[in-house]
């Protein structure tokens, strides 16, 4: 029984020595967790948006540019200088932006507008759905009605074009587009203000090839050019953009010239605005 007794002692004391080093062990843990929270509360540094990384700053940024701004399309009549204009813009842009110019010189017989019947509006509607959804201002001045390419045309255009860099975030930079008549504006505006014109389109332009001459063709022969003509035009013959292609280029203008098969004058029109883009955007 007394040999027993020791035994039972022995593990006794055993398990009392386990006990008090797992005590030791836990009161130690706790110990050091304590100083560690205690060290970190007082060597801590809160974290300021100035502690973003430059490059993580400017990712946040050019992630928040990148989200794209709704376009409000809006289209309105200013008269300038007695002339009734048509301009559609981007409402919704910033106040920093800035847009290229798409200038229209219309045909003969039309004219710039607020009369709801007509022709002339449902084509400007049309040409400013697409342009301005692409990034430009849409434009187009009455240009004296029948003015066949004259200079009060010219300065017509030319006034659209301050007013829309002076009150509309019009770019300097600006493109052309002229049917039929307007192709006479569009090619007298482009030789008498060549700076800032990006590009010209043409669509069944009529032109007076005796004009031009190599001063003339020199102001512009830089100019990306380019015509749509369908070969089956009987209001201004087909043949009326060949001669001129032929004449410009032998004084070293180049201008492409896209041939419609089977098309007619009226074919030609906003039935192309879609090439007309790529046009203009293309390098």
């Amino acid at each position: 029984m007394r040999g027993n007794s020791k035994i039972r002692n022995k593990r006794d004391i055993q398990t009392t020595k386990k006990e008090l080093t797992i005590e030791k062990v836990l009161i130690y843990v706790i110990i050091m967790s304590v100083i560690t929270l205690i060290f970190s509360l007082i060597f801590h540094k809160p974290t300021t948006k100035n502690d973003i990384p430059p490059m993580q700053e400017n990712a946040i940024t050019e992630a928040e540019e990148d989200v794209p701004i709704e376009v409000i399309l809006h289209k309105e009549f200013k008269n300038i200088d007695g002339q009734s204009t048509y301009i559609a813009f981007n409402k919704n842009a910033k106040d920093e932006e800035k847009f290229p110019m798409v200038i229209y010189s219309h045909g003969s017989t039309y004219t710039v507008s607020e009369n709801k019947n007509n022709p002339l509006t449902k084509d400007l509607d049309y040409y400013a759905d697409i342009f301005v959804k692409e990034g430009y201002i849409f434009a187009a001045s009455n240009q004296h009605g029948d003015n066949w390419g004259e200079n009060v045309a010219i300065e017509d255009t030319k006034k659209l074009v301050e007013v829309l860099k002076s009150h509309y975030q019009a770019s300097d930079e600006i493109y052309l587009l002229g049917f039929s008549m307007g192709g006479l504006v569009t090619m007298n505006y482009a030789e008498k203000y060549p700076e800032n014109v990006k590009k010209i389109a043409l669509l069944a332009p009529t032109s007076y090839t005796k004009t031009w001459n190599s001063r003339r063709v020199e102001r512009i022969r830089e100019i990306p050019t380019r015509i749509w003509h369908g070969n089956k035009d009987v209001n201004v013959p087909y043949s009326m953009t060949t001669e001129l292609i032929r004449k410009l280029g032998s004084l070293g203008k180049e201008i492409e010239l896209i041939t419609v098969e089977g098309a007619g004058h009226f074919d030609i029109d906003t039935e192309y605005t879609d090439a007309i883009v790529e046009f203009y955007k293309s390098h």
